[in-house]
């Protein structure tokens, strides 16, 4: 079952974050007060709409408070950033990534029942959809173009097997670069195996590590 997404505040943080949602094909909803942002990104988002994410009726009719996960991207405005947070918890969002534009602000939000607080100059707007789309993806790191380099928790009913059993080069088109196993990482010989609960780290195409991903973690 694909997660779905609530991302409130459409600036330029919040926007990316919701096309790149919305490119890989996760459940998407955007919200924000301005027209002119809903407008701009309402030929990538499908699901765009003006409303105001700091009342919690608007939320609750939206049915806000069915979605898995949810981004707060208000930025530049501390008081309606707390409203919206504080409106979320109480709907029993789990799990809540807000935008902070000081460092200042984290301990608070944390405080307020943020499960995650980034600063812009720190995550980029992909790298944090990426990351968020997936449980298992643990980091996401951006190289060039469509490439990325990403750390990939394997699932636990995954069947071990060697990486020449897997053949993951030609089946993925993805290279292994490293393997974490009981907290020690090493570089992997065709013979090593991965088995359930390792991490592996994963170099290549966007598209490819993501369906490497659920091929991991889809049993």
């Amino acid at each position: 079952m694909k997660k779905t997404f609530v991302v409130i505040g459409l600036g330029r943080f919040g926007a990316n974050v919701a096309k790149t949602l919305a490119s890989i094909n996760s459940d998407i909803l955007a919200i924000d007060i301005l027209p002119e942002s809903v407008k701009a990104i309402s030929k990538q988002v499908p699901h765009c709409v003006i409303a105001d994410g700091t009342k919690m009726e608007v939320l609750s009719e939206l049915g806000v408070g069915s979605i898995d996960h949810a981004v707060v991207a208000i930025g530049n405005n501390l008081q309606a950033t707390i409203l919206t947070l504080v409106n979320l918890k109480k709907l029993n969002v789990n799990k809540i990534t807000v935008r902070a534009d000081e460092e200042a602000h984290k301990e608070l939000f944390y405080l307020l029942g943020a499960t995650e607080v980034i600063i812009p100059e720190e995550a980029s707007a992909m790298s944090l959809a990426n990351q968020i789309s997936s449980d298992s993806i643990l980091d996401y790191y951006e190289v060039a173009g469509d490439y990325a380099m990403v750390k990939i928790a394997v699932g636990k009913n995954f069947v071990a097997k060697s990486l020449i059993e897997l053949d993951i080069r030609n089946n993925f088109d993805v290279n292994i670069v490293g393997i974490i196993k009981d907290h020690e990482f090493y570089i992997p010989h065709g013979t090593d195996k991965i088995s359930p609960n390792d991490i592996v780290v994963v170099v290549g195409k966007k598209p490819n590590i993501r369906k490497f991903d659920i091929f991991l973690n889809k049993q």
